[in-house]
């Protein structure tokens, strides 16, 4: 089960209790220099990747950086574009896909971003966006996620918010979520409470009916629940769902097509949240669901909208040749050249995130941890020796040896929620990027993101 939510914030203050330290850098997690030196042939690589490599200046998302327009122009007739991050916790990637998304919306016209956090708390910050109700601070403490309760989404939350401050309806951008995960079933509950109830006034009983065995709290016990539960909720969220089916001319002709949508989406995550939890089955369903919920925003929010979806890495890749489950997988798949990825990659730095031992099991709570020196015979290292601190690559334009090897498996370093650089040998997997990927960002040296 995934154990970067929130509650690792509070397994720490456990951990601390029994001698694991949760200071903000422990001296032991830092890996000591190692000087890696090139062969022949790396040297060499690292001359070809010079010579594709598009230099910029920096990932701060208020400067003008005329060096990103050819990667614009490149993302510009996507309908969805992937905004990745080789770990969840750094902060030259957060502002970074800041800088992206806002030169899209600006620029191309973009009308969306689809954060990978639990669809009903992304809700929550989109009636901030839209609507000013409440504030930067409050809507993102509720994100239930750790990794993106942090000041550089604050900033980006505030963006949105101040540019729609002046637009029209249909002129304003959104904030939306894909995660099917999350704390509970209050927020889209209410959802579709509301919606129903403002239609069908005397169906109370039969909403409070259907979801009655929804539990509130500890999803991670649901499993473990009776089968009656379990059958009982089954039945309940799919008569919820026909209402919908059986409705739907009064239903949209009372509302609106976009809140009816939006209603029968809150209905289908109650269904799939249920679901996933009480199999306890995370991983593919998972990333499916969160392509299918990216899509279906982008099918409601305009003919010719276009938005961009924000996660690891490891979700936005294209995994054809090795995870055919990846959300990004999904997506080429539907939407073909309409759907352009962009990876992240880092050689050194700070980054915040849990303490794992050698098997990848939390061991302490999140925290900063560093990495002195790029990992020896890695992409990682190759792209520290390119001339500039942080350079990206459109895979497209490519050619030579240099397209070669990033066709080809090759070592590469990214991490999740958690890590040890004790162990850093364990994040180190090898992929055929350009397969994966339409456009790699590197930053030699990052600093960890600044969490609440």
């Amino acid at each position: 089960m995934h154990v970067y939510i929130k509650q690792i914030i509070y397994t720490s203050l456990s951990l601390s209790l029994i001698g694991i330290s949760c200071s903000s850098e422990d001296p032991i997690l830092s890996n000591s220099e190692n000087n890696c030196l090139l062969n022949n042939e790396e040297e060499f690589l690292v001359r070809e990747f010079s010579g594709f490599a598009h230099v910029f200046q920096g990932s701060d998302p208020t400067k003008i950086d005329k060096s990103l327009d050819p990667l614009i122009t490149y993302l510009e007739n996507a309908k969805i574009v992937g905004l990745g991050e080789a770990t969840h916790g750094t902060k030259e990637f957060y502002d970074m896909k800041h800088k992206i998304f806002r030169k899209l919306v600006l620029e191309k016209g973009f009308k969306a971003i689809v954060f990978e956090i639990p669809w009903g708390n992304a809700l929550v910050i989109n009636d901030y966006v839209l609507n000013d109700v409440g504030a930067a601070n409050e809507v993102i403490n509720q994100t239930w996620y750790w990794t993106y309760d942090t000041e550089e989404v604050r900033e980006l939350v505030r963006w949105m918010h101040d540019y729609n401050l002046d637009k029209s309806a249909e002129d304003k951008i959104h904030f939306v979520g894909c995660d099917p995960q999350g704390p509970d079933f209050s927020i889209e509950e209410k959802l579709v409470r509301e919606y129903v109830l403002s239609i069908f006034p005397d169906s109370t009983f039969f909403i409070s009916s259907a979801y009655q065995n929804l539990p509130n709290n500890n999803l991670s016990s649901y499993v473990n629940d009776d089968p009656f539960i379990h059958n009982s909720n089954i039945i309940g969220i799919q008569t919820v769902l026909q209402l919908f089916e059986n409705h739907k001319d009064i239903l949209i002709t009372t509302s609106s097509l976009f809140e009816y949508e939006v209603a029968k989406m809150a209905a289908h995550l109650i269904k799939e949240r249920e679901r996933i939890y009480r199999t306890a089955q995370f991983g593919a369903p998972r990333d499916s669901l969160m392509a299918f919920y990216a899509l279906w925003w982008n099918r409601i929010l305009g003919e010719d909208s276009q938005l961009a979806t924000w996660a690891h890495n490891l979700h936005v890749m294209d995994g054809g040749s090795f995870n055919s489950t990846l959300m990004g997988t999904v997506l080429k798949d539907e939407l073909d050249d309409d759907y352009i990825n962009i990876g992240f990659s880092f050689s050194k730095g700070s980054l915040n995130a849990f303490l794992a031992d050698r098997n990848r099991n939390a061991i302490g709570g999140t925290r900063r941890q560093s990495l002195s020196a790029p990992v020896c015979n890695s992409t990682n290292h190759l792209l520290y020796e390119v001339d500039g601190n942080q350079h990206y690559y459109i895979f497209d334009e490519l050619q030579g040896d240099a397209a070669t090897y990033f066709k080809s498996p090759n070592p590469f370093m990214q991490c999740g929620a958690g890590f040890n650089p004790l162990y850093v040998n364990n994040y180190v997997r090898n992929f055929p990027l350009s397969q994966s990927l339409d456009v790699l960002i590197h930053f030699d040296e990052t600093n960890a993101s600044k969490l609440r």
